[in-house]
């Protein structure tokens, strides 16, 4: 059985979810683009943007690379 391309993307949402979810983040609404979604912490802003071309699905972002840290936010918006 093929899966479509929407399931492709809300597994690889869904897995992308988990991996900022272990570094503390968690992730507000997807918005889609071309070949891709995005997504934002809501505590500290950190981005995740998930690539879903036929042969390579990828991910990326400050969400999988820094732990969430809402504080340090508040004191560079001060």
């Amino acid at each position: 059985m093929a899966t479509g391309i929407p399931d492709q993307l809300t597994a690889l949402q869904r897995i992308a979810a988990f991996s900022a979810a272990v570094r503390g983040h968690e992730l507000g609404e997807w918005h889609s683009g071309e070949d891709f979604a995005r997504a934002s912490c809501t505590r500290c802003g950190a981005e995740l943007r998930v690539y879903f071309p036929a042969f390579q699905p990828d991910m990326e972002g400050t969400a999988l690379r820094h732990a969430c840290d809402p504080q340090a936010v508040a004191e560079r918006a001060a």
